[in-house]
């Protein structure tokens, strides 16, 4: 693999299959084994950060990690390796305008959940997002494009709305919240409730046929083949039981919990009343995920939308935009078409 990017070349004669043969490596995993030392033999740590109370890891400078050198047997040879990786760096290209988008890392595909990635699109150099899957593969997905100023716009006008809504109507926003998020359903909680408690009122019955069935044993009330075998039936039903409470009470964790994140949600928005602009600061703070759909052709013309995962809020924004039609821009001719010439 590093031989075909020292060369230069973009595909590969062979790939690696897994037992479905339906799925391929992606560039981004491909980037990474290329740039991974531990194929030189080296054993590094400290590679990422956790960011405090966001639940996310940042990567860390090459020079704070810690690293080992010499641990195992090296797959290639170094020369191998710097020469792969100085073969991407030449690829690299330098920012246009020195501009900075303030989605990167949030924005995904809504189809295939693979990352957006920013292009410059025509003669005007238009900003716009398009799939990563349909950029490598164009049958496995479609392009999801969007215009930067489109997605900058939704985005901010749905973050204004709820900001306003929690600044002004904090209980109204908690509800929202609750209702947006499956999770929090209250009837599908009430209903894990019920169910809860049949499921601990039979687990007691089961507890207390396995005491009768042993007594009757020693009696000689029953069979030892009898015995046996309502033993593995009790005892099958006891597990399945047991499964089931701990999942119901996972269910009744996470209703409560997602009630618990809708008011912390509340008074993350609130914080924000009067947002005029959209920085990476404030969106990775208020948001942990940007859906965009396929455009769809409507008597207005084409629409896509935009869903915002919110942190602790999760999927309560949605909006819907009124897209551009994107066109491929015409090449020049090589040479002028030759017209025929009348006789």
């Amino acid at each position: 693999m590093l031989d075909h990017y020292t060369r230069g070349e973009k595909h590969y004669p062979e790939r690696f299959k897994n037992p479905q043969n339906q799925y391929e490596w992606s560039h981004t995993i491909i980037r990474n084994m290329i740039g991974n030392p531990v194929y030189l033999g080296h054993s590094v740590m400290c590679k990422t950060e956790a960011i405090f109370k966001l639940g996310k890891y940042k990567k860390l400078p090459e020079e704070e990690w810690i690293r080992t050198d010499n641990t195992h047997e090296p797959l290639v040879s170094q020369e191998i390796f710097d020469g792969a990786n100085a073969k991407i760096l030449s690829r690299k290209r330098d920012t246009t305008n020195n501009f900075v988008s303030v989605f990167s890392g949030l924005v995904k595909c809504g189809a295939c959940g693979k990352a957006l990635a920013l292009r410059y699109w025509g003669r005007d150099r238009h900003r716009i997002y398009v799939c990563t899957t349909y950029a490598h593969n164009t049958k496995a997905c479609t392009d999801h494009r969007i215009y930067y100023e489109d997605l900058y716009n939704a985005v901010l006008a749905d973050v204004q709305y709820h900001a306003r809504l929690a600044f002004e109507d904090r209980e109204k926003a908690v509800a929202l919240a609750v209702k947006m998020n499956a999770r929090a359903d209250g009837s599908r909680g009430k209903s894990n409730e019920t169910k809860l408690k049949q499921a601990r009122k039979r687990y007691d019955e089961v507890t207390r046929l396995f005491d009768r069935l042993y007594e009757d044993s020693l009696s000689g009330r029953i069979s030892n083949e009898n015995f046996t075998r309502l033993i593995g039936k009790y005892q099958t039903e006891q597990e399945k039981l047991l499964e089931q409470i701990a999942m119901i009470e996972d269910a009744l964790q996470e209703v409560k919990d997602s009630q618990s994140n809708a008011v912390q949600w509340a008074e993350l928005m609130a914080g924000h009343v009067g947002i005029t602009e959209l920085t990476a600061e404030n969106l990775n703070l208020l948001v942990e995920r940007i859906e965009v759909s396929d455009r769809t052709e409507t008597g207005d013309g084409m629409q896509q939308t935009v869903k915002i995962c919110y942190r602790f809020g999760g999927y309560i924004g949605e909006q819907t935009v009124k897209t551009k039609i994107i066109r491929k821009p015409r090449r020049k001719r090589d040479c002028p078409r030759k017209t025929a010439v009348a006789k």
